[in-house]
C-alpha cells in the first residue's frame, strides 16, 4: 500500500458509443472529469449506453481495480503494435498498419474535440512473422515503458510472447491468433477473434457440403496449423457419424513452416489422393489445406499432378483473400478448378468497416481482411478503457475491458468475450478465387452460420457450380 493509503474512488461514467458524431466517427462521450488517482484500489461504477444501427443497450457494472500512482493522463500515451510487415503474413500486417493509422487519427481527433490533455501514439514494430522476433520487439517496446500492445497476428508469435507479457503485466490484444491452445482464462492476452474450435466446425461443414467424404489434410506444423487441423477433422468425423455417411480422414501431411519448396510433400499428397480417387471417385475426395502464404508454392507444385486439380480443395483463414490467388494467373486458375473455398470470421457490416475499407484501399489498392477491423476495435477499446480508468495501468484496463466490450459497438459490430478473453461466437464468410472479365478476384461464395451449423450459399455460386 502507498504511503498515501488506500483511496476508494467511485466514478460514475456515461459512455455513449454513437455511429456518426459531428466529427464523423463512432466514439465515446464521457461525463468523467479529470480525477486524481493514487495507489491502491479504485471502484469504477459505469453505465454504458451503446447505440448501434438499430438497437440501444444500457448496462451498469461495478468493479474494483488496483492502479498505480498517477495524476491522470497527460501528453503522449504510447501503445505498441507488433505486426508482420515482412515475412509470410506481410499482407495482413500491411492491412493492419494502415488501419491503425486511421484509428490513431480518429482517436486523437475525438480526444482533442473533448478537450483532453492526452493523445495516443501507436508505435508499430515489424515481427517478420517470426516468433523470436515478435518476442524481441515486445521486450523492446516494454523497455520503452509501453504496457499495451496490439498484435502479434500469428498464434506461434502469441505463444512465444505469452510468458513474458503475463509476468510483466503487459496487456496484449491479438486481432488474429486463433489457436485453441492459447484460450486461457485470466491471462494478459485478449483475442478479438473466434478460436479455431469454431472455425474447425465451419471448415468441416464446407468439406461435407462440397461432397467430400474422404479428406486428405496437409497442414503447417505449428501451434495454429496443428490445432485447426485437429478441430476440423474432429468436426468432420462427427458429421459423418451424425449423418451415417461413409468416409474417412487420411493420415495426411505435416510440413515444416520454414519450408520454401514443397515437391516432396506434394508428391506424397498426389499419391494419397490418387489411391483414394481410384477407390471412391474424384467427386468424393478432397484436400484440406491449412497454410499461410506458402500455399501459393504448394499450389504451384500441385499443378504438376493432374489428379490434384480434379478434386476439390478447402482452405482456412490463413489463405483467405491472399493476393497470389488472384494476381498470379496459373495459381488463380488452379484455385478456380478446385473450387478453393476459404472460411474467415465474418464481421457485421458497419459504417466503421466501410471507412476502413476506403482508407486501406487508398493506401494499398485492396480491401483488407477481417483482422484489420479487429485491430481497429482493439485500438479504440484500449483508448476508451484508458479514458475510463484515467491511468496508464494495464492491470486496471485488464479488469474492466471485458465488461466494456459487452456494450461496445465498432468495426466488428457488437461482440462479447468468453472466459478465455476471446470472441465467444461468430459466423464465417467463405471466400473463393474466381474468374472475372480479364482476370480473377476473391468473391464471397457463402456464409457459414454458427448458431445452426449451416451454409447460406451465394446465388452466383449456386449458379456457377450447379449445386
Amino acid at each position: 500500500m502507498s504511503g498515501r493509503g488506500k483511496s476508494i474512488l467511485a466514478i460514475s461514467v456515461v459512455i455513449a458509443l454513437i455511429v456518426g458524431l459531428a466529427i464523423g466517427y463512432g466514439v465515446a462521450l464521457t461525463t468523467i472529469s479529470p480525477t486524481t488517482i493514487v495507489a491502491g484500489e479504485k471502484t469504477v461504477t459505469a453505465t454504458l449506453t451503446v447505440t448501434g444501427a438499430a438497437t440501444t443497450i444500457t448496462s451498469t457494472y461495478k468493479t474494483t481495480v488496483t492502479v498505480g500512482e498517477a495524476i491522470g493522463l497527460r501528453g503522449e500515451v504510447a501503445i505498441g503494435a507488433t505486426l508482420p510487415l515482412t515475412g509470410e503474413l506481410s499482407f495482413m500486417g500491411e492491412d493492419c498498419k494502415a488501419t491503425l493509422e486511421l484509428a490513431e487519427r480518429q482517436i486523437n481527433d475525438w480526444l482533442k474535440a473533448r478537450g483532453e490533455q492526452w493523445y495516443v501514439k501507436i508505435y508499430v514494430e515489424d515481427t517478420a512473422t517470426s516468433p523470436k522476433t515478435a518476442l524481441d520487439k515486445v521486450m523492446a517496446l516494454h523497455g520503452r515503458g509501453i504496457k499495451f500492445i496490439l498484435g502479434p497476428m500469428s498464434s506461434a508469435e502469441v505463444a512465444e510472447i505469452k510468458s513474458y507479457v503475463d509476468s510483466n503485466e503487459i496487456l496484449v490484444i491479438s486481432p488474429s491468433s486463433t489457436s485453441p491452445a492459447l484460450a486461457i482464462p485470466d491471462d494478459y492476452i485478449f483475442r478479438y477473434v473466434v478460436t479455431d474450435m469454431v472455425q474447425g466446425k465451419a471448415a468441416a461443414r464446407i468439406l461435407f457440403e462440397q461432397g467430400i467424404r474422404y479428406v486428405v489434410p496437409i497442414w503447417r506444423g505449428d501451434t495454429w496449423g496443428r490445432g485447426l487441423t485437429e478441430f476440423t477433422l474432429k468436426s468432420f468425423k462427427e458429421i459423418l457419424s451424425q449423418t451415417g455417411e461413409k468416409g474417412e480422414v487420411a493420415e495426411g501431411i505435416e510440413y515444416d513452416p520454414k519450408a520454401k519448396e514443397f515437391s516432396v510433400e506434394v508428391s506424397r499428397l498426389a499419391d494419397i489422393v490418387s489411391t483414394l480417387v481410384s477407390k471412391y471417385g474424384k467427386e468424393k475426395v478432397g484436400v484440406y489445406l491449412v497454410s499461410f502464404p506458402e500455399s501459393a508454392a504448394i499450389f504451384a507444385a500441385a499443378r504438376g499432378y493432374p489428379v490434384l486439380s480434379e478434386v476439390k480443395w478447402v482452405g482456412s483463414d490463413g489463405t483467405a483473400k491472399q493476393p497470389p490467388f488472384v494476381t498470379e494467373p496459373e495459381i488463380a486458375e488452379f484455385g478456380v478448378k478446385t473450387q478453393f473455398l476459404n472460411p474467415i470470421l465474418a464481421p457485421t457490416v458497419t459504417p466503421f468497416m466501410k471507412d476502413i475499407d476506403s482508407y486501406v484501399y487508398q493506401k494499398l489498392g485492396r480491401t483488407p481482411q477481417t483482422y484489420a477491423y479487429a485491430i481497429y476495435d482493439a485500438a479504440w477499446t484500449i483508448a476508451l478503457a484508458l479514458d475510463l480508468v484515467n491511468a496508464y495501468d494495464a492491470k486496471a484496463i485488464k479488469a474492466i475491458l471485458p465488461q466494456l466490450l459487452n456494450n461496445y459497438y465498432g468495426a466488428l459490430g457488437n461482440f462479447r468475450l468468453n472466459q478465455d478473453g476471446d470472441i465467444a461466437y461468430g459466423d464465417y464468410i467463405i471466400w473463393v478465387p474466381w474468374r472475372t472479365d480479364g482476370g480473377y478476384e476473391w468473391k464471397v461464395a457463402g456464409t457459414w452460420r454458427g448458431d445452426t451449423d449451416t451454409i447460406e450459399w451465394s446465388d452466383w455460386w449456386i449458379k456457377a457450380t450447379g449445386r
